[in-house]
This record gives structure tokens, sequence and C-alpha cells, in this order.
């Protein structure tokens, strides 16, 4: 599937400038399907930003606590290990998003990190990442009783580390506390929320705030046009059908439809040739072939029967 080119709102973008200039993470809302996960792809490829390209990602879960976000113990295989001779327990951690991010950001690497869906976490969650962001360190639990010498091969063999070229001159594990020097560039941390439920007001006061607005028809018509080739005669057209996707989102559906199932649903009616006002004025083959591609803008049974 081709991807979506990106196109955020002046406000957006300033937002985003504001984050970086102070090093706040950035909390972003909107309903779904409007372009909260796209924007740390867009953000990490814009040069003027200067960020790594690659962008570190974290889905939340239910069951999410803040030390996911920096690592993974795999304790099993540590018992096992354990019982044949001593072990340093650093072999048997995996460093996650965040703590990537951050031990990169010793070498002057500067990531963007995404934490995607935070209103799904437990309402403890968003508070103990932030004050770890703050600090710029976290602590590993499993290795705080003693100080361990990390060798250069450890980072070497670390597949999620080989790609960071991490300077371990700059990153020494003390009392499981990894911890970066004063100056090391900041992550870009992108928060994002459905909103489903209310996040701590201490959170909210810690971060960059942004509401992505549905987008009108005006910018609805450039997104498109942006995403989709087509012909002279659908360019004349997509006002058109704009009018009639607005139209469709006032329906009271369930789930209206956003701007990537706009942009799909151009590309199916160019590619089959419909034309609206045909359908509209009474070619009854035409009509069902519209109705044919309401799949692509419904999203469950009750929608699809209310917009056919």
């Amino acid at each position: 599937m081709k991807k979506i080119t990106y196109l955020p709102d002046p406000g957006l973008e300033a937002a985003v400038e504001v984050a970086l200039e102070l090093g706040m993470p950035l909390l972003v809302t909107g309903e779904p399907g409007t372009g909260k996960t796209q924007l740390a792809y867009w953000a990490a490829d814009k040069k003027e930003f200067n960020l790594h390209p690659q962008v570190l990602r974290f889905n939340t879960k239910t069951t999410s606590v803040a030390k996911d976000l920096f690592y993974r113990y795999d304790a099993i295989r540590h018992f096992r290990d354990a019982s044949r001779a001593e072990v340093n327990v650093l072999n048997y951690i995996t460093f996650d998003a965040l703590g990537k991010a951050i031990l990169a950001a010793a070498s002057a690497r500067r990531f963007v990190v995404l934490v995607d869906e935070i209103d799904k976490a437990p309402r403890d969650f968003p508070n103990d990442v932030l004050f770890e962001f703050e600090d710029m360190a976290f602590r590993i639990e499993e290795a705080e009783t003693k100080d361990f010498t990390v060798a250069d091969n450890f980072w070497r063999e670390k597949p999620e580390l080989a790609e960071l070229k991490i300077d371990i001159e700059k990153v020494h594990p003390q009392q499981g506390v990894i911890r970066l020097p004063k100056g090391a560039p900041r992550p870009l941390l992108i928060l994002t929320s459905n909103s489903e439920k209310n996040l701590p007001d201490a959170f909210l006061r810690r971060c960059v705030f942004y509401h992505i607005p549905f987008p009108d028809d005006k910018r609805l018509e450039k997104i498109v046009s942006q995403n989709v080739e087509f012909g002279e005669n659908y360019e004349k057209m997509l006002s058109k059908i704009i009018e009639k996707f607005s139209d469709i989102r006032r329906k009271g559906l369930r789930k209206p439809p956003a701007t990537a199932e706009l942009v799909r649903w151009v590309e199916i009616l160019e590619k089959r040739g419909i034309d609206l006002e045909k359908a509209a004025q009474g070619d009854e083959a035409m009509r069902q072939k519209l109705l044919d591609t309401y799949p692509v803008l419904a999203k469950n049974r009750e929608d699809l029967e209310k917009l056919k």
C-alpha cells in the first residue's frame, strides 16, 4: 500500500518546533485517522529538525508499565543460565524505544520516540515515564545491586543497539542507573492519545499539547491532491467528492471516515471511473458502482447500511 504523504497544519508544525526547542514531550490528540501517528515519521524525515530518520515506536498496552518503554528483562533465560555460572544481568536486558533514544543521545544522536495511544496505559504510566525523561536517566532494577563493567562487545552484540553507534565511554551503568551527561540532546518524545480517558493533570502540565482538528474541505482537497494521481476529469470533480465525503461524515456514523479513508476512496473512484454526478442523476449502474465503494468508508455493518 502506498504511503500517504503527511501534511501537518501550521499550528501542529509550530507545536513540534516548540517541543524540540524546549526539550519537552509533545502530547497530540485528535480523532482516529487525523494523522497523530504519522506526525512522528514526518518529523523524523524533516531535514530542518536534524533528527535521526528512524522512529523508535512503542505501542502502549493496558498492561504497560513505565520501564517497558526503556527495557525488557528476560528473567527465564537469566534463571536458566545462572545455574551454570555467574553471569552479567545486563546480558538479559533488551532496550526499547526511549531507552535506546537516551543511550543514543550520549553520542549526540537525536531520535523521535513515538508512544502511541498513551491513554490505554494504567494511570501511573504517563507520570512515571516523564519522571525518567526529565532526568534523562533510567534505572535497570535487576542490575541495581552492584556496578557492572560493560565491555565493548556488550554493545556490539545487542542487535537493537548496533545501529545506534553508542559511545560506550559516555554510558556507564552504576548501581543499575544509566544516566547521560548534561547537555546531551533530548529525544523528541511524541505521545498520542485518542482521549478515551483523562490523563493526570501533573502529566499534562509537563507536556506541549496540540489537538489536531479534522481538516476543512479546502485542506482535504489539498491532502488528496498530494496523495492521489488522477486525470483532468477527476481534478474537476474533486471538490464534489470532498463535498460528498463531508456530507457522509455528518450522517451520524458510529465511526466517521477520516483522511486515510478519503484518500483510498478517491483512489478507487478514479480507478473505476465512477462519476458522482451521473450516480446522483439516476444512472442506476453508476449508482451501484458507487455503493460498491462504501466499504472503504464504513467500518461496521450499521454504518455501511446507513450509507447505502
